[in-house]
């Protein structure tokens, strides 16, 4: 049952005007509502990627007392890409000596040094969209700090096990791990309840907040010991793991709690899997090889957590290929203990309703633009070679993203009528309904452990359109998809044209990638033989 936190001694609500002074390319219109604070953020010609509001007092009207535990929240609500962030800034003697970061509907406890005499507010944004503010306040608790962190554990008492993970989605931020987020709710729909803690080794204070039905808890190092020192946790369910994580276990009274790991991707590789983000560019490989040494760490401190003889550990891999030629052949190790259980792919909210044939001219793609792993410059040099085809304007292409290469590799097609491109991620229902709309899931690829976007549209019914390599052919073969071979921008456009001129076997193709994701990937199938580790 979940319990109430602490009353706080006091609340400021930040009520003063907001006022965007920077003239750094963006355009904005601000206005006072009901709501608090209303924007509209259009990003123009602009070398930055982010931007400020600040007040026209700038300076909040409370002194900072270090006797005192002080909390700061920014609630309400945003769209398309635009992402806001509340600052609280420390200063002394008229100088910041220090800031603190939190996003939407997070309340953080700040951790200031005691030279602090006041509390500066500042909003940071970035993206464009909308935003409607409803509250921007400070807490004030007269209770001793472990009080407080307490009665925030004690929100969520139930919890049996701890989803321990290095992001997870905030309503600012929807794609930081989304299907860890997916696990653990189906995880408690079918019984077991969980905390999730997301560790950012640089946070020095603890945060909190709800995301849908899921209770998360942030913080560094030391806030992960203390939840553990006061939580008596069943298992810990570990994704994405680094030496951090494991050092405050170790450092905590959960050291002999059985762990579970989940191994996905970088964390385990050497640096050489990932070449396509030097190829061509000598910056980026010169940035690469000076980091050959950290690798060189993280690879090693991997091989010392499969080859673990202290910690009670168990490995879970995504795709045997991934086992066998990165994680193992990467680190020189052997796992001793480990499953090879599959990301789980929603089959309801993905469900399958057959396609009609015309849907095969409607192509969809869904894909973050922060890394070259994904391949998007092969979409769209495989757009460019459909635009060759007297049938091309038959098409629709709907091109979803974002991330910092998007605007640059996506620039040769954004001319064509017909190429529509929404710079912007989208929550999963939307998706779903947007699979029911397209026939082809354009998702080529350089690196992929599963490749979950990809199988979540197979579970739709669209036709994966891909590369042959990693771990893909796992999950796609002919008689479902089309597989290109690697860097082959050509063969990508060949599956579609092919696909265009063979409607029958596209509804074919249609109906058995929905057949083979129930039975490779399904909420039951997965969810089941996961739950089954966690509760052994």
């Amino acid at each position: 049952m979940r319990k109430t936190l602490l009353q706080p001694a006091e609340v400021y609500v930040y009520k003063d005007d907001w006022i965007h002074s920077r003239k750094d390319g963006f355009e904005f219109e601000i206005a006072r509502k009901e709501s608090f604070l209303s924007l509209k953020v259009q990003k123009k010609d602009s070398e930055y990627n982010y931007t400020f509001l600040t007040s026209d007092r700038n300076a909040i009207p409370i002194k900072y007392d270090s006797k005192f535990v002080y909390t700061a929240t920014i609630k309400g609500n945003v769209s398309d890409s635009l992402d806001v962030q509340l600052i609280v800034k420390g200063t002394g003697e008229g100088k910041q000596i220090t800031s603190q970061y939190t996003g939407m509907d997070v309340e953080k406890i700040l951790s200031f040094p005691a030279n602090i005499n006041n509390l500066e507010l500042m909003l940071r944004v970035s993206g464009t969209g909308e935003a409607n503010i409803e509250e921007v306040s400070i807490s004030c608790y007269d209770a001793p700090l472990k009080d407080i962190e307490q009665s925030i554990y004690d929100l969520n008492e139930e919890a049996d096990y701890l989803v321990l993970t290095n992001v997870y989605p905030e309503k600012n931020n929807l794609y930081r791990n989304m299907f860890v987020h997916r696990r653990a709710e189906l995880y408690q729909e079918n019984g077991a309840s969980v905390d999730i803690f997301r560790l950012n080794a640089k946070e020095t204070s603890l945060a909190y907040y709800k995301f849908n039905n899921t209770f998360v808890l942030s913080g560094g190092k030391e806030e992960l010991t203390n939840v553990l020192n006061a939580k008596k946790y069943k298992k810990i369910l570990i994704h994405f793991v680094d030496h951090h994580m494991i050092e405050s276990i170790e450092a905590s009274q959960a050291a002999k709690t059985p762990i579970l790991i989940w191994i996905h991707g970088v964390e385990t590789e050497k640096w050489y899997r990932r070449w396509f983000n030097f190829s061509g560019d000598a910056a980026a490989l010169e940035k690469t090889l000076a980091s050959i040494k950290e690798n060189k760490k993280r690879t090693d401190f991997m091989k010392s957590v499969y080859e673990s003889k202290t910690l009670n550990i168990k490995f879970i891999f995504v795709s045997k290929w991934f086992k066998e030629a990165v994680a193992e052949a990467d680190t020189n190790a052997f796992v001793e203990d480990y499953s090879i259980i599959h990301n789980v792919v929603d089959d309801k909210m993905f469900d399958y309703v057959p396609k009609d044939a015309n849907q095969r001219k409607k192509i969809l793609s869904i894909r973050p633009f922060a890394s070259h792993k994904y391949a998007n410059d092969l979409s769209v040099k495989a757009i460019l070679a459909l635009s060759q085809k007297d049938y091309f304007e038959e098409f629709e292409f709907n091109i979803y993203g974002h991330g910092v290469l998007f605007d640059k590799t996506l620039e040769p097609i954004k001319h064509f009528s017909n190429v529509h491109i929404h710079n912007y991620f989208l929550p999963q229902t939307e998706i779903a309904k947007l699979h029911k709309e397209h026939g082809i899931f354009l998702c080529p690829t350089r690196l992929d452990s599963q490749g979950v976007s990809m199988c979540e549209a197979m579970s739709s019914g669209l036709i994966p359109i891909t590369n042959g390599v990693t771990a893909i052919p796992e999950f796609v073969d002919d008689e479902c998809g089309c597989l290109a071979g690697r860097e082959d921008s050509q063969g990508l456009a060949d599956a579609i044209d092919f696909l265009y001129h063979h409607p029958e076997e596209f509804q074919k193709k249609s109906h058995e990638a929905a057949k083979r994701m129930r039975k490779q990937c399904s909420i039951e199938k997965v969810i089941n033989e996961e739950l089954a580790e966690i509760y052994h």
